[in-house]
C-alpha cells in the first residue's frame, strides 16, 4: 500500500471544497510512484484544485518551462528512484514563477533546510494531512500580496524620487531667478542714482546761470 501515505489525509475530506478564494487555483502536483501521485491528485480535486499530474520531474520541469504562467503552485515529491533531477531541481526553477510546496518521507533538519533556503513555501512529510493539502492556497495568496506590496512599494520609491527631482530642478530655477533680479535691481539702482545724480547737477547750473543772468541784467540797467 503505497498510496497510505496519503489514504489517510485523502480520508478527512467529507465533502468536496472550493479551497482558492477568487478562482480554481491551477496545482502542478509531481509524484514519480503511480499510486501515491492519484491519492495525490484525488485529494487535491476533492477540494476545488484543478490539477496537472506528472509521474516524472522531467516531464513537469518540461511543462513550467513551456507554459511559465499556466500554474499557480507546483506540488512536488522530493527523492526520485530513477534517473533525471529532483524536486531540488525542479524548485530551483519553479520557484522563479510561483510557490512551490515539497513533500517526502521523513528528512533531517539539514534537507529541509536546503529546500525552504532554495524557495519552497513549505516542506511536507508523508503521509500528507488533508488539511495541509487542503490549505496550499494560502502560499499563493501569500505571495502575491507581497508582489503587490512590493509593486507599491517600488512605485512609491518612484513617485518620492521625481518629487525630489522636481523640487530640485524648482529650487534651481527659483536661484536663477533670484539671481538674475537681483543683478537687474542692482542696475536699476545704479542707473536711479546715476540718473539722480546728472538732475542734481543740471539743476544746480541752471540756477548758478539763472543768478548770472540776473546779475548782467542788473548791471545794464
Amino acid at each position: 500500500m503505497e498510496n497510505a501515505a496519503f489514504a489517510s489525509g485523502a480520508a478527512m475530506a467529507s465533502s468536496p471544497v472550493q479551497a482558492y478564494p477568487g478562482g480554481t487555483m491551477r496545482v502542478l502536483a509531481v509524484e514519480e510512484d503511480p499510486a501515491c501521485l492519484t491519492a495525490l491528485t484525488q485529494m487535491l480535486q476533492r477540494h476545488g484544485y484543478q490539477v496537472t499530474a506528472k509521474a516524472s520531474l522531467d516531464e513537469a520541469l518540461g511543462a513550467v518551462r513551456d507554459n511559465p504562467e499556466g500554474f499557480d503552485l507546483v506540488m512536488t515529491v522530493v527523492r526520485t528512484q530513477g534517473p533525471g533531477i529532483d524536486g531540488f531541481e525542479l524548485l530551483k526553477h519553479a520557484a522563479q514563477r510561483c510557490p512551490v510546496v515539497l513533500f517526502s518521507e521523513v528528512e533531517p533538519a539539514e534537507t529541509k533546510m536546503r529546500g525552504m533556503l532554495g524557495g519552497a513555501c513549505a516542506f511536507l512529510t508523508k503521509p500528507l494531512r488533508d488539511e495541509e493539502v487542503r490549505d496550499i492556497w494560502q502560499h499563493v495568496v501569500a505571495r502575491r500580496r507581497l508582489s503587490a506590496a512590493s509593486g507599491a512599494e517600488a512605485t512609491a520609491d518612484a513617485r518620492s524620487s521625481d518629487v525630489v527631482v522636481r523640487q530640485d530642478e524648482a529650487a534651481r530655477k527659483r536661484g536663477l531667478d533670484d539671481s538674475g533680479e537681483g543683478a537687474s535691481d542692482g542696475r536699476t539702482t545704479k542707473k536711479n542714482k546715476l540718473n539722480s545724480s546728472s538732475e542734481t547737477e543740471l539743476h544746480a547750473a541752471f540756477v548758478k546761470a539763472a543768478e548770472q543772468l540776473r546779475g548782467t541784467e542788473a548791471y545794464t540797467v
